[in-house]
C-alpha cells in the first residue's frame, strides 16, 4: 500500500506542477483506487503580508527605445522620463565655403509603447546637454542618474500622438544652432576633427516633456531615429540641395533619467530601498512599476506554523497568487509575466526563483475563469522555495519574495501593476498549499 500511495503522490504532484488552474475536485482524480482515508487537501488560510518597496537603481542605458513625458496618478504620484543621448559626426568632406543653411531638424521614430492620455498635443523641449558623461567614469547609467542642460532650448516638438501607428517625426530646430554647426564644417574647425572633439563641443541632447503633457511616449533607437539632419545648398550655376545626418551615437551613452514626484501622499515616505510601506497603509494595494523601481514584497508571517497542519514530505505544491486591481487593467495592458526574487529584511534582491534547469520562473498572468476565479491573477509555483526554507523546521519571518517586471519592461517602460493587499476583499492574494494526506 505504501508503494501505491507514493507512486500516486508523485503522479498527482506532476499534474499539479503543470496545471495551475484546477479546482480541488479535479485534483482528487484517482482517489477511488486508494484508501478512503487518503486524498489531497488544499490549505489556503496562511496569512500573507504585502508591501511596496523601491529599488535604488534600475539600469536604463543601452535600451532599444527611450521614453519622453510624464504621467500623474492620484495613488503613486508623478513619474517622468527625460532621455539623454549623443550624436555623431557626418562626413566633414561634404562641405564647401559657399554652402548656405536651409534648416536643421531632429527626427524621431515613434514606438508603440505609451502610457496616459494621448488625445492632447504632446510637447517635447529639445535641450542641449551640459554635462560631460565621461566624467562619470562608468559604463552604465541608471534611472537615478542626473545631468544638467543649457538654459536655452534648441527647439520644440509639437504633435498629436497616434500610438501604434508607426509615425516618423521630423521637426525644425533653431536656425542659429544649425548655422553654428555649419560654420564649423565650412571652416574645418578643430571641434569637428574627430568624434571625441565634437562631443566635447556638443555633448548631446536631453528631451524634456512639457508640464502640460499627460502622457509618456516612446521612440525607437535606430540609425534614422534620434538624429539631427542639416539641410543646406550651394549655387554652382545650378542650385544643389544637400543633407548631412548627425546620427545618434550608439557607441556612446544613452539612457532614460527617471524622476518621481510623490504627489500621491500614500507613497511619499518611500525613498530608500531598506524601507517598505505595508499595503494596509496604502489603500490595500501594492505597486509594481517599470523604470521607477517600485516592486511588491511578500512575507509569510504564518508559515512557521505549517508543521502543526502537515508534514513536510506531504507537501505536493505551493502556489502564490496575486490579483491585479481593475484600475491597473484600465491604466495599461497587464504584462503577461512578472518575475520573483528572494529577499530579506532590508529588501535586497538576491537570487531569482529558478526551475530545475536554473531558468527564472515567470509569474504567469491567468485570465478570469468564471468557474474558479472572478478576476485575472498572477500565479507562480514556489514549492522549492517554501520547502527549502522549511526543511530546518523553522521559517525565518524576515525571508521574503519580491515581485518585479521583466527586464524589457523594467528599464524601458512605466508599465504598472497594482495588486490587492492581504486585506483587500475584492483582490485578495492567496498562498495555496496542496498536501497529500493518508
Amino acid at each position: 500500500m505504501y508503494r501505491i500511495l507514493l507512486i500516486l503522490a508523485v503522479v498527482i504532484g506532476v499534474m499539479l506542477h503543470s496545471c495551475s488552474n484546477q479546482n480541488l475536485n479535479e485534483l482528487k482524480m484517482g482517489e477511488e483506487y486508494i484508501d478512503d482515508e487518503s486524498g489531497i487537501a488544499l490549505i489556503d488560510t496562511f496569512s500573507l503580508e504585502l508591501s511596496t518597496i523601491i529599488i535604488d537603481s534600475i539600469e536604463t542605458s543601452g535600451i532599444s527605445s527611450i521614453m519622453v513625458g510624464e504621467y500623474n496618478h492620484e495613488l503613486f504620484g508623478q513619474v517622468k522620463s527625460e532621455p539623454v543621448f549623443s550624436v555623431g559626426l557626418p562626413d566633414r568632406n561634404n562641405f564647401e565655403e559657399d554652402d548656405v543653411l536651409d534648416s536643421i531638424t531632429i527626427c524621431l521614430d515613434c514606438s508603440d509603447y505609451y502610457l496616459g492620455d494621448t488625445s492632447n498635443v504632446h510637447i517635447i523641449n529639445v535641450m542641449e546637454l551640459n554635462t560631460d558623461l565621461d566624467e562619470f567614469d562608468q559604463s552604465a547609467f541608471y534611472n537615478k542618474s542626473r545631468v544638467d542642460t543649457k538654459d536655452e532650448s534648441l527647439g520644440q516638438i509639437k504633435y498629436n500622438p497616434r500610438p501604434q501607428r508607426g509615425e516618423y517625426l521630423e521637426t525644425r530646430l533653431n536656425d542659429l544652432f544649425g548655422q553654428q554647426l555649419l560654420e564649423l564644417f565650412i571652416n574645418d574647425a578643430d571641434e569637428i576633427q574627430n568624434i571625441s572633439s565634437f562631443q566635447d563641443y556638443f555633448r548631446g541632447i536631453v528631451l524634456k516633456g512639457d508640464a502640460t503633457n499627460e502622457s509618456v511616449l516612446s521612440y525607437a533607437v535606430n540609425d534614422s531615429s534620434l538624429c539631427l539632419k542639416m539641410y543646406y545648398h550651394r549655387d554652382e550655376g545650378e542650385k544643389e540641395e544637400l543633407e548631412a545626418v548627425f546620427a545618434m551615437d550608439q557607441t556612446s551613452y544613452w539612457f532614460n533619467q527617471i524622476k518621481r514626484n510623490n504627489i500621491g501622499p500614500l507613497f511619499t515616505p518611500l525613498v530608500e530601498q531598506e524601507e517598505d510601506i505595508l499595503s494596509k497603509n496604502t489603500d490595500d494595494v501594492t505597486i509594481i512599476q517599470g523604470s521607477s523601481g517600485l516592486m511588491t514584497k511578500i512575507t509569510f508571517p504564518g508559515l512557521a506554523d505549517v508543521f502543526q497542519l502537515v508534514k513536510l514530505n506531504q507537501i505536493i505544491k505551493v502556489e502564490l497568487q496575486l490579483v491585479p486591481t481593475k484600475e491597473a487593467e484600465d491604466m495599461n495592458d497587464l504584462p503577461s509575466q512578472l518575475f520573483a526574487f528572494t529577499s530579506n529584511k532590508i529588501n535586497s534582491l538576491n537570487a531569482s526563483l529558478v526551475d530545475v534547469s536554473n531558468n527564472p520562473i515567470p509569474m504567469q498572468l491567468y485570465q478570469a475563469n468564471d468557474n474558479y476565479e472572478s478576476h485575472a491573477y498572477y500565479a507562480i509555483d514556489i514549492t522549492d522555495y517554501i520547502i527549502g526554507n522549511l526543511v530546518t523546521g523553522y521559517f525565518d519571518p524576515d525571508n521574503a519574495i519580491v515581485i518585479g517586471m521583466s527586464s524589457g519592461q523594467l528599464n524601458g517602460t512605466f508599465s504598472t501593476v497594482m495588486l490587492g493587499g492581504e486585506l483587500n476583499a475584492d483582490y485578495k492574494p492567496k498562498l495555496k498549499i496542496y498536501t497529500y494526506f493518508y
